[in-house]
């Protein structure tokens, strides 16, 4: 949960400094994908909490990623993003549970061509400034907190 805050909290503040949402979403990218390199690198080196502590950040970069997306104007495509957020954090659950090297490889690899079509986003978005200005722009916080469950009066 530390993660997912503090990847939020970087969101913002460079949001606050005037980074578009498609820089702040391709510097999440990065973020995913430094992680899935550090988990693999600690798998090499049998370092199990720097393992770990890759991978949660990773989780706590996508959660980020999933909460940025809007359904309803991205339509399908936000709704495959979404999905696919779903199933790297599941099989990355399951493959550091494993100490599956490849599945982490894999997306790695799937992460890096989504950046590489962020950065192609960005670039597009440099060429034509006056459009981007135009363009609605969502904001992004972080999710909230999850409630506490009701606690019930009955005792025995």
């Amino acid at each position: 949960m530390a993660n997912e805050k503090n990847v939020a909290l970087t969101y913002r503040q460079f949001a606050a400094r005037g980074a578009t949402p498609t820089a702040i979403t391709g510097m999440i990218y990065d973020v995913a994908i430094d992680s899935l390199h550090r988990a693999i690198r600690a798998i090499d080196e049998g370092k199990i909490e720097d393992r770990v502590k890759a991978t949660n950040k990773f989780f706590a970069a996508i959660a980020e990623l999933r909460s940025a997306l809007d359904f309803e104007r991205g339509g399908v495509v936000a709704r495959r993003l979404g999905r696919f957020y779903q199933i790297a954090r599941a099989e990355i659950f399951s493959a550091g549970i494993r100490i599956d090297r490849s599945v982490f490889e894999s997306y790695a690899r799937m992460f890096g061509e989504l950046r590489e079509a962020w950065r192609q986003v960005e670039k597009d978005h440099a060429d034509a400034p006056a459009a981007a200005e135009t363009a609605p722009v969502r904001t992004v916080t972080a999710p909230p907190e999850e409630p506490e469950p009701a606690r019930s009066r009955w005792s025995a």
